[in-house]
């Protein structure tokens, strides 16, 4: 998905926290409120404990997407952020660019990075994409031929694997 479909998407789960954290919030709050003391409720349950959970489980939930959310801003900002003048080189796979001209392209390819939700099967023909900075900031990336129509996934991922966002670029040249 590209675009708004994209971001409804990521959206679309955190809308989904909320409300069933909101349910579990009032499945608690309605447990601790009193019932009258000379009254007997043969068929009451106590379900303060499973509200309590479902809390947590719903408030680690929210923080994990938010953190997901978060390095996908990040990298949609960085990637906006970039200026050609203040880029050294790319480096492609195994190919280096440093010609000024193919710079101020890609970097303008990436200045226009859309929304993206990778799905699987969506790629093919994986390679390295790093960014150097003349300040010697450096942006590790990985780049794929995006399958379903012209254009390229830029996917970033932390040292230990984990998939910090995807962005999709239409003019991305992969060689």
């Amino acid at each position: 998905m590209i675009g708004i479909y994209a971001i409804l998407f990521d959206v679309a789960f955190v809308v989904l926290g909320v409300f069933l954290l909101a349910c579990a919030s009032w499945l608690w709050i309605d447990q601790r409120r009193k019932k009258p003391a000379n009254v007997f409720h043969k068929n009451d349950r106590d379900d303060t404990g499973a509200a309590l959970f479902g809390m947590v489980v719903m408030l680690v939930w929210l923080g994990a997407l938010s953190y997901r959310i978060l390095h996908e801003v990040r990298l949609h900002s960085d990637l906006a952020h970039l200026r050609p003048d203040t880029v050294d080189r790319i480096e492609i796979g195994n190919h280096a660019v440093t010609d000024k001209r193919q710079i101020a392209e890609i970097i303008g390819a990436l200045n226009h990075a859309e929304w993206f939700a990778l799905q699987r099967g969506d790629t093919a023909d994986k390679v390295s994409f790093v960014v150097r900075l003349t300040s010697g900031t450096q942006y590790n990336y990985e780049a794929a031929r995006y399958l379903r129509r012209e254009g390229a996934a830029l996917i970033w991922q932390s040292v230990s694997g984990w998939h910090n966002g995807e962005a999709f670029c239409v003019r991305l040249p992969l060689r």
